[in-house]
Order: structure tokens, then C-alpha cells, then sequence
């Protein structure tokens, strides 16, 4: 009997590998043995058709190849409950002393990343890259035993300098050891068969329908067919594509189908109400899966609302870690992520209207960095307006477009409230019209917001001295085109604080939430509060205050004789028949800062003002709206 020793190129790299720190799920041994048995028998088939072909053309090689038997790739896994025996065995190109002696005992060393691989110039990639994978099997047994007999297609390319032994062998590798025991065999057929001694606490989950959904978990299809026993019992898994969910009966949801020279699956998009129909998002490189959601997030289109994915890459295209978990995020994971924008705008340039429904709200950045996408969106995405006295929904692309070459003031209001302010303040109203040459209302306000970026100037709030108007103004320069793409880091939804310093708060009607109000950073008041806010006294009396205006707001037709402890917010819903701001008018009684003033005394002491900070926290009624106070 021979040995060879167990070389790494790291100090506790096979411990590192056969731990849960390395590995997250045991079953990982299976997908590693599959990996190696599909590269044994993808490299047989490419070998079988060079063979004796390599100085004709294509069309007389394939002629060639067409009168021989073509060669049938097959793997076997199957478990005997008698032993706790496992085997994969495959009828591949196979191994012999010298694979043995060069990359599986030197750990970390790969054949398919060989010169001797290379040098074939074969048509296959293999999807083995690391050498790591025959490690795994010790997270389930403590030992391997590898029988093997190299195909003698192996000296048949017309490179071949020396050939290769077709002697089998049979290996004996335990775990921890530090040499691998193996002999010379007597197995007669060309391929590879690995044999697990399972441990207890692993074998007791064998059934036939684990292994199948083990394989099923791994692997997006079985182009080779994959024989699976469990004793007598047995099941076939073999399905050479993708199989696409279909959901051509749900109004709402449309899949888009893709089979191109590397890359084969379906897009799925939905709306909110189908997400329970719609399954996980899945990724396969040559067929195995790459089990890394945040990847698969990142794959989605910033603009789009849900999308489903299923996709596998023909060919090796991303850069995968040691454990097949992960991608890196280089120049091959962003050509991915293109592609899937131009599936998806490719699909719509068509019919751009009906993306609208797919589309973001723009209540986060949408903004793409590929231009052809943010023109589609332009031209599928719709706001309301108020424009040339007509109330009407236009593109965003068609508003854009329309102001070309100028430059423009904007106004962001609720329409509740625009309808509020032309019934009731007729005069200020037109006022109001001849100072805006557009007013905008909710319909994604915020993703027109995002598209407007390149040309804003001014973006502010406006608070009226007309009870209950407060809206949004901007300045947009429009006299020239611009690409969006280069902007998209630098988008503003919302205006920043308040420039005045007197306002401690207010109220819009653009807030995200059912009811919110905004602190002004630069009162005075406000600032203290923040700084102190750590404390939790302060941060209690924060929430107090604010919930009280709150629920004066909500309750404007009710006195409040002081402050009540709430003992912070509580309000998560809360709706209303007019605008936000037009129900916060006479919100507050006249002595309202007073009491505020009588609540902080009461809730700290004068040590505790000054150890905060806060000693010169008084509030006056100047600090709040004048049309919050009801009037005398």
C-alpha cells in the first residue's frame, strides 16, 4: 500500500473547511460531489468529440462524430440503510495516481484550473474551481474512500505529450489524517465512485425524499441525468432546462422569458397583492446554485417594485467565493445586472404604459446608472398635475420635454388642499397660479422629484400667512437636456429645514407617515432638545411634546386645559377627510406655550435643566403658527 501526504497552503485549512464556520449547511458534500461528477463527465463528452477531429472542420467533425456512439454521461447516488453507506459515482473521465498525488491530497489545488486541463483546449468550463470540495464530506463522515479509473479519452488529444495511466485505483482518505492511503484496483469501467460512511446524527435524516430534494435544492436542472436510490427504492432526476412558472392567468403579473447564448430563465413582475403566489428569487451558474439573496437583491432594478427572479448563467460569468455563497461585486455581476435591465426595458419599449404599474413610488432612489433604463421609467411613469388651468395625468417624459429650454417654478401640493385653497381664497388663489407655471400633486410626486435632480435650483417649504397652506416650492432649470445617471447619488426629496429660526415645528402634507411633525433644526428649542435627547427624561419629554400636538391637531375642535403626559407617541394610523394642514388650523389654545413651560418645570428639576442643558429651554407662542391658535 502507497501514501501520499496531505499537503495545504494554510496552517488548519482542512479543519477550517470541514467546520460549520466555513460550510453553513451539511448537505453542501452532496452539491460538491455533483460538481465534480458533471466536470468528469462534461470533460469525457469533450474529449469524446475531439477525438480524432482536431485537424477537421466543423462540419466534417460533427459528421465524424455522428456514426460513433455517442457517449451518455450518467451519475448515481444511492444509500443503503443496512450500513449507513452513501456513494456518488459517475461514469466520467475518472482519475489516476497522478490526479491523486497532485490535487485531490494537495488541498486547495484544482485539475480543471490546471495547465493539464488547459493545455486540452477543450470546449467545456468547468464549474469546479478551488479544490476544496471533497473536504466538505467530513462534515457527514469521518471517512472517504474514492474508486477511480481514468478514461483512456484522456490520450486522445491531439496535444498529448505523455500519456497518461489508465491504471484505477482506490483511495482511503479519514479525517484528520495527514496521509491518504491508496492501492491499485481492479475497477474495470472508466469514472469516479465516492463512499461515505455516514455519521449517526446524519444518517438518520436519509429518505429517498431527502436526497432528491437535496440535489433539487442544489441544482436548477439535471442536463445529466441523476439516478437516486434509496435501497431498492429509486427516482430519476433529469430536466435539460429551466421549467418557468406560469402565471399567464393572474391579471398583474408578467414573466418575461430569456434563452440567449449564456444565459437562460424568467423574469417575474408583480404587484403587492400577488406576493404570496410569487416563490424566492433563484441564481445558478452552470446549473448550481448561488445561494447569496443580498446578490439577487442587487440584481433588481432600483425603479421596479417586485421582481422574482430565476435565471441561470450558461457559462462561468461571475466570480464566486470558496464556499459558492457569494459573488463578487465587480464588472461581471454589473453586465448581469444590465442585462436584466435590458430584459426588462427590452420587453416594455413596446408598451411602456403598462410598466407603470411595476414601477417605484420614488419614496427611495430609483435612479439608475444606465441611461436607457431612466428613459423607459421617464416614459411609463405618470404624475398628476395641475397645468394650463386643467387638472390631468401626464408622463413625466411629456413635462419634461414640454419645459425644455426653460426655466420654471414648481409647486408640491396635496390636492386636497389645492382644492381647499381655490374655494376659499379666490384671490390669492390666482395669485398663486400666476407664480407657478406648474403645480404638482401626489401621484409619484417623489419619483418626479428624482428625475427632476439635474435642473433643480431652489427646493423649499413654504409656510403661508393663509390658514392651513404649506406646501413645497421649487426652482427647476430646464433650458438644457441632461442625462439622470450621474445625479443619482445626490437626490433630495424634501427640502431642508427651515431657514427662519423662530418655527420650533410643523406639519405638511408630504410627510410619510399618517401624521408628522417636523422639528426645525435651526429653532433654537429644538436644538436643545436633540442634543439632549440621549437622556431619557429629555427623549420622554420630546415624544410628550410632540404627541400633544399631535392630538391637537387631530382633535382641533376640542379645548385641552394643559399639556397631557402620554408618556410618548402611540399614533400608528390615523386618516382625514382634508388635507393635514387645513386640519391643524386652531389646533392650539392661545396659552398653549405657557403650559409647555409648566410641563417641562414639573418634569425636571432645575439641576437636571442644567445638567442637560436645557436651562434656557422656554417656549414662547411666536415658536408655533399663528393660524395654529384659536382665535380670541
Amino acid at each position: 500500500m502507497k501514501t501520499v501526504k496531505i499537503d495545504t497552503d494554510h496552517k488548519n485549512l482542512i479543519s477550517l473547511l470541514t467546520s460549520e464556520q466555513f460550510y453553513d449547511s451539511p448537505d453542501i458534500f452532496l452539491r460538491e460531489l455533483l460538481q465534480n461528477a458533471y466536470d468528469a463527465c462534461y470533460t469525457r463528452q469533450a474529449l469524446e468529440w475531439s477525438w480524432g477531429t482536431e485537424f477537421l472542420e466543423l462540419e466534417d467533425a460533427e459528421r465524424v462524430n455522428s456514426v460513433r456512439r455517442p457517449y451518455e454521461g450518467k451519475i448515481v447516488v444511492s444509500y443503503n440503510s443496512a450500513n449507513g453507506m452513501l456513494f456518488v459515482e459517475d461514469n466520467g473521465i475518472g482519475m489516476n495516481e497522478s490526479d491523486l498525488t497532485k490535487f485531490v491530497a494537495h488541498v486547495g489545488s484544482s485539475y480543471y484550473t490546471s495547465d493539464e486541463f488547459k493545455n486540452q483546449r477543450l470546449k467545456y468550463e468547468p464549474v469546479s474551481q478551488f479544490g476544496i470540495g471533497l473536504c466538505s464530506c467530513f462534515r457527514v463522515s469521518r471517512a472517504i474512500l474514492i474508486e477511480s479509473k481514468k478514461d483512456k479519452t484522456i490520450n486522445t488529444a491531439w496535444n498529448v505529450m505523455n500519456k497518461q495511466s489508465l491504471e484505477p485505483i482506490a483511495a482511503k482518505w479519514f479525517n484528520g489524517a495527514d496521509d491518504i492511503e491508496y492501492i491499485n484496483s481492479n475497477r474495470a469501467f472508466s469514472g469516479t465512485r465516492v463512499t461515505l460512511a455516514l455519521q449517526p446524527k446524519y444518517a438518520m435524516n436519509m429518505t429517498l425524499s431527502y436526497l432528491v430534494n437535496a440535489v433539487g435544492q442544489f441544482m436548477a436542472c439535471q442536463p445529466i441525468p441523476i439516478e437516486i436510490y434509496f435501497d431498492k427504492k429509486k427516482e430519476v432526476l433529469f430536466q435539460t432546462h429551466l421549467e418557468m412558472d406560469s402565471f399567464a392567468y393572474v391579471r398583474g403579473i408578467t414573466t418575461l422569458h430569456v434563452d440567449n447564448e449564456w444565459m437562460e430563465g424568467y423574469l417575474t413582475l408583480y404587484n403587492s397583492k400577488h406576493k404570496s403566489l410569487i416563490g424566492e428569487s433563484e441564481l445558478y451558474q452552470q446549473y448550481f446554485r448561488i445561494l447569496d439573496d443580498r446578490a439577487i437583491r442587487m440584481l433588481k432594478p432600483e425603479w421596479l417594485r417586485h421582481m422574482m427572479l430565476r435565471i441561470n448563467l450558461k457559462k462561468r460569468m461571475l466570480n464566486l467565493k470558496m464556499t459558492r455563497d457569494g459573488v463578487a461585486q465587480d464588472e461581471n455581476f454589473k453586465k448581469l445586472r444590465e442585462a436584466v435591465g435590458q430584459l426588462v426595458i427590452g420587453y416594455f419599449q413596446k408598451n411602456p404604459l403598462s410598466l407603470g404599474q411595476y414601477l417605484e413610488d420614488g419614496q427611495r432612489n430609483i435612479l439608475s446608472e444606465y441611461e436607457a433604463e431612466m428613459q423607459v421609467v421617464q416614459q411609463a411613469a405618470y404624475i398628476h398635475v395641475y397645468l394650463k388651468d386643467q387638472d390631468i395625468e401626464l408622463l413625466i417624459d411629456t413635462v419634461l420635454n414640454g419645459f425644455l429650454g426653460k426655466e420654471i417654478r414648481i409647486a408640491y401640493i396635496s390636492h386636497k388642499l389645492f382644492g381647499y385653497f381655490q374655494d376659499n381664497f379666490s384671490v390669492d388663489f390666482k395669485a398663486f397660479l400666476g407664480r407657478y407655471q406648474l403645480i404638482v400633486f401626489e401621484k409619484n410626486r417623489d419619483m418626479f422629484t428624482q428625475f427632476l435632480t439635474p435642473y433643480l435650483k431652489v427646493q423649499q417649504y413654504v409656510i403661508s400667512e393663509i390658514p392651513g397652506l404649506v406646501y413645497t416650492e421649487l426652482v427647476a432649470d430646464i433650458r438644457m437636456k441632461k442625462n439622470i445617471s450621474p445625479y443619482r447619488k445626490s437626490v433630495r426629496l424634501h427640502p431642508p429645514q427651515l431657514v427662519d429660526d423662530v418655527l420650533f415645528c410643523f406639519a405638511t402634507n408630504e410627510q410619510t407617515g399618517p401624521l408628522q411633525i417636523i422639528l426645525n433644526e435651526n429653532n433654537r428649542n429644538a436644538l436643545m432638545l436633540e442634543r439632549a435627547s440621549g437622556h431619557p427624561k429629555v427623549a420622554n419629554l420630546k415624544e410628550v411634546i410632540i404627541e400633544n400636538i399631535k392630538q391637537r391637531i387631530i382633535n382641533s375642535k376640542k379645548s385641552w386645559d394643559k399639556l397631557i403626559d402620554f408618556g410618548g407617541s402611540f399614533i400608528d394610523e390615523w386618516t382625514s377627510e382634508n388635507a393635514i394642514t387645513v386640519q391643524s388650523i386652531w389646533c392650539l389654545e392661545d396659552d398653549f406655550a405657557v403650559s409647555l413651560n409648566e410641563f417641562i418645570r414639573e418634569k425636571l428639576t432645575m439641576e437636571e435643566l442644567v445638567e442637560y442643558g436645557l436651562e434656557g429651554l422656554v417656549f414662547h407662542k411666536e415658536e408655533f403658527i399663528s393660524w395654529w391658535y384659536m382665535p380670541r
